[in-house]
């Protein structure tokens, strides 16, 4: 099951919107499993996996932080896994916003730091907390 809620930065208190997916009949499913929760502050706060299943929830978070303009803040602290095609689509979302506009990963994981340098693009408008 995918759960997923985008907060608004106005200090809404409810949920934009909600959406719940089966997993079960993939047949992959494990018992830790959380789904993806995204909640939208001054940025996004990713929770959970992004994968086949929950690609295209991402993609339209990362698409509404784009046309809103200005800098991207996602932290990941909370991010378990994220497949290639999850982390090209945080390439592009970078590439897409205005010039000079930056997009800040905080206690982003190994793992996506490692593919987003191979696939990444030079200069690159992604920022990589580091402490």
């Amino acid at each position: 099951m995918v759960i997923v809620s985008i907060w608004p930065e106005s200090g809404h208190l409810g949920p934009l919107s909600a959406v719940e997916v089966d997993r079960s009949a993939s047949g992959v499913r494990r018992p830790d499993f959380e789904g993806l929760r995204i909640d939208r502050f001054n940025g996004l706060k990713v929770s959970g996996e992004i994968d086949h299943t929950t690609r295209k929830i991402w993609q339209e978070a990362l698409g509404g932080l784009v046309a809103s303009g200005g800098d991207m803040h996602l932290d990941l602290a909370e991010l378990t896994f994220i497949d290639v095609r999850g982390a090209w689509l945080l390439a592009k979302a970078a590439r897409d916003l205005p010039s000079e506009s930056k997009v800040y990963l905080h206690r982003s994981p190994y793992c996506l730091r490692s593919v987003l340098n191979l696939i990444g693009s030079d200069p690159s408008p992604i920022e990589v907390e580091t402490r």
